[in-house]
C-alpha cells in the first residue's frame, strides 16, 4: 500500500513535520517538499500527480504528492532507527 508523507508519519508514530525535516536531512525531499532527483526512480518513493478544479481561473491546477512504498517505510524506519513490527496478513488464518 502506498502512503503519502502524512500517512507514513502516522504509521511510524511520528509527527508529519518531524518526518519531513528528517527526509530533508537525508536528502529525500528538497526545501520545497518535492522529491529529489536521486530518489525519483527508486523503489522507496515516487511522485503521484494530482489535479483539482480551480474556480477562480476555470481550469484544473496540477500538483505533485510524494508517495512512500512499503519498502520505503522500512527504509525510513531503518534510517531513523525505529523498530517496526510485522503484522500478520489478514488472510492468514
Amino acid at each position: 500500500m502506498h502512503r503519502d508523507i502524512n500517512q507514513t508519519a502516522a504509521v511510524l508514530g511520528l509527527k508529519p513535520r518531524f518526518l519531513r525535516q528528517k527526509l530533508r536531512e537525508l536528502g529525500v525531499i528538497n526545501q520545497m517538499g518535492e522529491l529529489s532527483c536521486t530518489h525519483r526512480q527508486g523503489k522507496n518513493f515516487f511522485v503521484d500527480t494530482r489535479s483539482r478544479w480551480n474556480k477562480s481561473i476555470n481550469t484544473y491546477s496540477h500538483y505533485d504528492v510524494v508517495m512512500v512504498t512499503e519498502s520505503g517505510i522500512n527504509w525510513i524506519a531503518q534510517k531513523l532507527t525505529i523498530s517496526i513490527r510485522k503484522m500478520p496478513s489478514k488472510n492468514a488464518a
